[in-house]
Formats: C-alpha cells, sequence, structure tokens
C-alpha cells in the first residue's frame, strides 16, 4: 500500500498534477489566514508549545480521515492525494524551466534571478556558497525524499506534519508574515524533521553515484549534529556526481544533477519494496 501510493502520486504529478489545488501551500495559507487571530496571540505571548498544536491539527484530522474506513481503495486513495498534494512543487518546476530557458537564451541576469527563487542563497563563487547543482538536490530533496521518508515512518499524518512544517518555516523568512517571529523555532523543527531523512538520502547518493568520493563526505558528517542538513545533501550529492568545474552554470550542470535526484528516489522506492517485500511495511 504504501508503496503504491508514492508511486500513484508520482505518476500523477509527472502527467501534470501542477495546479494551485494539488499544492500544499495552497492549504496552508488558508489554514493561516483562517486561523490568524490564533497566530497573532501566539506572536505575542512566544508561545512555542501553542505553535506546535497549531501545526498537529491538521496532522490529527488527516490521521482520522485516513482511519475513517478500512477499505482498501479508500486508504490508497486518500494516502494516494495527501502525498500528491505534500509533493506540490509547481513553482519550483517553473523556475526550473525558466533558469534552462535564460541558460539557452545566454541571460545571466535571469538565470540568476530564477536560481535566488529556488533558494540559492550564493553562488559557487561567493565565500559559503553552492552551485545551481547544489540548490537542485537540496529542493529535490524537501519536496520528495524528505516526504516520502515521514510518509513510509508515519503515513500521510507524518507527509502532511513535514510538508505544513516546511511551508511554514518557507513562509517565516517574509518579516511580514505572521509567523515571522516564530522562524527559529521552525527552522528548529524543521531541522530535526529533516535530520535522519538527509542521512539517508545522502547514502543514497553515495550508492548510485561515485561511492568512494561520496562515502568520504557522507562518513564527515553523518553523525555531526552541529552541521546543517542542507551541507549534508549539497556535498554529498556534488561529491558523488563528480561535475566538472567547466560545465558549471551550464545546461549540463542542472541535467547532471537532475538524473542523480530522480536515480535517488529510485533508490528510496526500492528501499521502500524491499521493506515491504520482507514485512516491514503494509
Amino acid at each position: 500500500m504504501t508503496l503504491i501510493s508514492i508511486l500513484f502520486a508520482l505518476i500523477a504529478e509527472r502527467l501534470g498534477a501542477r495546479s494551485a489545488r494539488w499544492q500544499i501551500a495552497t492549504y496552508a495559507h488558508w489554514y493561516e489566514r483562517k486561523s490568524a487571530p490564533l497566530l497573532s496571540r501566539l506572536q505575542q505571548l512566544h508561545n512555542g508549545i501553542g505553535l506546535l498544536l497549531w501545526l498537529l491539527v491538521p496532522t490529527l484530522v488527516i490521521a482520522v480521515f485516513v482511519h475513517a474506513s478500512d477499505f482498501i481503495l479508500w486508504q490508497l486513495a486518500v494516502n494516494t492525494l495527501v502525498i500528491l498534494i505534500c509533493f506540490g512543487c509547481a513553482h519550483m518546476r517553473a523556475n526550473y524551466k525558466g533558469y534552462l530557458n535564460a541558460l539557452t537564451r545566454d541571460d545571466g541576469e535571469a538565470a540568476t534571478l530564477y536560481a535566488l527563487q529556488m533558494g540559492q542563497k550564493r553562488t559557487e563563487n561567493e565565500s559559503g556558497g553552492e552551485t545551481f547543482a547544489q540548490t537542485l538536490a537540496w529542493v529535490n530533496f524537501r519536496f520528495y525524499c524528505a516526504v516520502i521518508f515521514w510518509f513510509v515512518v508515519l503515513g500521510a499524518p507524518g507527509a502532511v506534519f513535514y510538508a505544513l512544517v516546511r511551508t511554514c518555516v518557507d513562509d517565516s523568512e517574509q518579516t511580514s508574515h505572521p509567523l515571522s517571529k516564530q522562524h527559529t523555532l521552525l527552522a528548529r523543527v524543521g531541522h530535526w524533521l529533516e535530520w535522519p531523512a538527509a542521512r539517508i538520502a545522502s547514502l543514497g547518493y553515495l550508492v548510485i553515484g561515485n561511492f568512494s568520493k561520496g562515502t568520504q563526505c557522507w562518513l564527515r558528517h553523518v553523525l555531526d549534529f552541529r552541521v546543517s542538513n542542507r551541507q549534508v545533501i549539497t556535498e554529498t550529492a556534488l561529491a558523488a556526481e563528480q561535475i566538472e568545474l567547466v560545465h558549471y552554470g551550464c545546461t549540463i550542470e542542472a541535467q547532471c544533477m537532475i538524473r542523480l535526484v530522480k536515480r535517488n528516489v529510485l533508490f528510496f522506492l526500492a528501499l521502500i519494496a524491499l521493506l515491504t517485500l520482507f514485512g516491514g511495511l503494509s
């Protein structure tokens, strides 16, 4: 059931489930608007426990909805629908296509703007920066691998909780957002939700990529609680793919990383299939 739900969700997304109703952000923003007075109160009180309870409400609603019936087709449909919405990253896909188009017409300024919209903080030429390929690896991890991980561990409620936290973390970076003062707490929750998933996802990179280079990087970070999950993912992915410097800033760089992260999703699916085969999952 778990594997089938993920496969159906991935297929549906590839077939074009890109409209607003298939994006978790649509429902997260609706929830934020409806509970705006409560969020304002929590902001004033700096109530971290209240915020966590606020995040748990949609999770509990989904849990009740999933278990409303034991009918297998009902649970398959609900699980598939939920994970499809949690994958929702149509805006990232649009930015990625815009980035490639900008490179094709040799518009470096537009390409940089698209990269920034995808979450690239600094370029590889700046101190503490990263390549666009590394940004792609991080985006893929947050919208696919981490969602799949929590869906496998806690089912649809786990996927919803992670996706909601992920959306709130991104939204709270804006100073005008109602959750802006809670950004530190949200980021901390997001960090620990992503911590185990980042280690497994980065393990996949070294298995399907350059094993020797990837292993050195993975072992350096795997039990380091001080390093960010983003650094674990991006550095291991780049070490595993070994993109030549001459291809940085070219479409080849992005295409190479896209192939790697797609293979990593297949690695996740293979692990789930093995767990299902040996009775570890339903």
